[in-house]
C-alpha cells in the first residue's frame, strides 16, 4: 500500500495497513489517533493512510509551527533545527506540543483527527504519571472520557530510522545525523522505545 506525504510516497507493508485498518474502525466520524514514535519511524506515511480511510484532519508537528521553532531556536543561539536539545526540550517543545494537542482534542470532538508527531516527552509524562497516553492527553485538555483517543506506536530499528533519514534529506535531521553514534544512545537507545510500548494502545512494527 502507498500513501503520499507531500510530493514523496511511501510504502507501508501489508501488516501495518492491516494494523491501521483496526484502529480506524474504532472511530465513528469523530475521535483522535495518536501516531507516534522516533523521527524517521514512517508516521507521516501512515497518518496520510490512516486520514484517507476515515477522512480525518492531520496535524503534524513538523507543519504546525516550523518557523516558530526555527525562529525562537534561533534567537536562544541554537542551530534552528535542533529538536533534541535540553533548550529545545525545555523552552519550545512544550508550547508547541501543547497548541497541538490542544487543537487536535478539540477538533476530535466533533471530527476525526491524526496528531502525527514524536510526543517522545510527552511519553515519558505519562510514564511519570502512571497514566496511559491517552489518558494523560484527555487530562491535559480536560476534554471528557467519551472522546476516543486512540495511540500508536510506529516501531523500527535505529538503523532503519537512519536509512529513511538519509532518504528524506530533511533539514531537521542534519544535526542527529552529524553524530549519530551520540544521537542513538541518548534519544534511540534511551529506553524511550521500552516505555512507549507500555504507554500506548497499539503498537506497529514498520
Amino acid at each position: 500500500m502507498q500513501a503520499r506525504q507531500g510530493d514523496q510516497v511511501g510504502v507501508l507493508p501489508e501488516a501495518v495497513t492491516a494494523a491501521l485498518d483496526d484502529v480506524a474502525a474504532t472511530l465513528n466520524g469523530r475521535g483522535v489517533v495518536v501516531v507516534c514514535g522516533f523521527p524517521g519511524s514512517g508516521k507521516s506515511t501512515a497518518a496520510t493512510y490512516l486520514a484517507a480511510q476515515v477522512q480525518a484532519i492531520v496535524l503534524d508537528k513538523d507543519s504546525f509551527a516550523p518557523r516558530l521553532e526555527q525562529d525562537v531556536m534561533r534567537a536562544l543561539g541554537g542551530d534552528p533545527f535542533d529538536r533534541d536539545s535540553e533548550v529545545y526540550r525545555s523552552v519550545v517543545s512544550p508550547g508547541v506540543y501543547d497548541g497541538l494537542i490542544r487543537m487536535g482534542l478539540g477538533i476530535g470532538i466533533c471530527h476525526p483527527v491524526v496528531l502525527d508527531a514524536p510526543f517522545l516527552s510527552v511519553i515519558r509524562e505519562a510514564a511519570v504519571a502512571g497514566l496511559r497516553l491517552g489518558q494523560h492527553l484527555r487530562g491535559r485538555t480536560r476534554t471528557p472520557d467519551s472522546l476516543v483517543v486512540h495511540t500508536i506506536w510506529l516501531d523500527s530499528p535505529a538503523g532503519r530510522v537512519k536509512e529513511r533519514m538519509i532518504d528524506r534529506g530533511a533539514e531537521r535531521d542534519a544535526p542527529k545525523l552529524a553524530d549519530w553514534d551520540a544521537y542513538r544512545s541518548a534519544v534511540l537507545d534511551s529506553g524511550l522505545r521500552e516505555i512507549a510500548h507500555d504507554v500506548v494502545d497499539v503498537v506497529i512494527s514498520n
